[in-house]
């Protein structure tokens, strides 16, 4: 007969054994101290800005290189604001990843703080993930300015009074270790340097959202060719500068507000050469910046035309150039839109149109005559 002591099936299956149990959290925290509310804060803020800035740059530009729709909607007044709120999980994503494979942030390595499971363990990167997304809902307020002013000040009261905050819970310690006085000298030299960036692009935001504003509040502009006295308007989008070609004669380039567009607007003595002579002069004379694909005659406004199309050399820009000669001079439209060029199409479209008729206006539908006549 075993001991009473050994007897375990009389008392049940866990009775004559010791069961395991993962430490709670107060078994850690003399081994790890708790970080302060302030240097959590700073650190936060701190990685939060620079990763969430750097998710909204890279995505900002791959979406302006494929969608008109989201390029106009980033030039409405608070178009980049709720853009940077909405690419807020995206950097709560990067940090996770980053401190998953590092082993920390810049900030919280800085100022000598490191996030734990309860067990002292690092967090694997699922873990972190989903601390983040809490943070973002219950500390963060999904980034909502004024709401997150009081959650924030909520967690804040919870460790104040020694709780855990709410997104922690008992999962996870962010400690205290050692930093340096020449870390946490770095760390306020970005912290104060990333504020001010983000101060000056917040007011350089706000200038360019009340010149594009006033700019598509105002009425067309009128522009007068030089060479032939004809007047015509363009839209307010368009700035407009004078300038002398390589050959010397004049050009005048029209420059979209944003920069996505410019059209080159100019003419030269034909010489007694053929168009075709004169189509071939001036892509060779282009061909150390454009890559012309393909290139036709075509009918224009009643006139013979030279069409070239292609990119830019350096970058993705679409180049489309037509020449068309007029009283022996032959007159050219350079367009130039980087991507997406269905966000300037439009524009370029009727900017031509309009540059064209200052030289060959189009031909008069016959009922317009007719009704001219009467």
């Amino acid at each position: 007969m075993q001991p009473i002591d050994q007897q375990t099936d009389l008392f049940g299956p866990t009775m004559g054994r010791v069961v395991a149990r993962a430490p709670a959290a107060s078994d850690v925290l003399p081994a790890f101290p708790p970080a302060g509310i302030w240097p959590r804060w700073f650190a936060r803020s701190f990685d939060l800005w620079w990763q969430t800035a750097l998710v909204a740059f890279v995505l900002g530009q791959l979406l302006c290189l494929v969608s008109p729709l989201f390029l106009r909607w980033l030039e409405t007044p608070f178009g980049w604001k709720l853009f940077g709120l909405a690419c807020m999980p995206g950097g709560l994503l990067l940090d996770a990843a980053l401190q998953a494979l590092a082993g920390n942030t810049p900030g919280k390595a800085l100022l000598g703080l490191r996030v734990l499971m309860a067990d002292g363990r690092a967090p694997r990167f699922s873990e972190l993930l989903g601390r983040n997304m809490a943070l973002w809902r219950s500390g963060l307020a999904c980034g909502l300015p004024l709401v997150s002013l009081v959650t924030m000040a909520r967690q804040g009261l919870r460790l104040r009074k020694g709780l855990q905050a709410s997104y922690d819970a008992n999962d996870f310690l962010v400690c205290a270790g050692g930093s340096s006085r020449l870390a946490r000298g770095l760390f306020g030299i970005a912290f104060a340097g990333l504020f001010a960036a983000i101060l000056a692009l917040d007011a350089v935001d706000r200038q360019d959202s009340r010149e594009a504003s006033a700019m598509l509040e105002a009425p067309p502009y009128a522009w007068t060719n030089p060479a032939t006295g004809r007047t015509v308007r363009v839209a307010p989008q368009w700035r407009v500068e004078a300038r002398t070609g390589p050959d010397g004669a004049p050009q005048h380039l029209f420059t979209q507000h944003s920069g996505h567009a410019a059209v080159l607007f100019a003419h030269e003595q034909t010489g007694g050469r053929a168009l075709r002579q004169d189509a071939q002069v001036l892509a060779d004379r282009l061909s150390d910046r454009f890559e012309l694909a393909d290139s036709y005659f075509a009918e224009f406004r009643g006139r013979r035309s030279w069409v070239g199309r292609g990119l830019d050399k350096k970058g993705l820009a679409r180049v489309q150039l037509r020449i068309v000669e007029v009283d022996g001079k032959a007159w050219r439209v350079l367009a130039m839109q980087s991507p997406p060029a269905a966000y300037t199409d439009d524009l370029v479209g009727e900017l031509s149109g309009a540059l064209w008729d200052t030289v060959t206006p189009a031909p008069v539908p016959a009922p317009a005559l007719a009704r001219h006549g009467q």
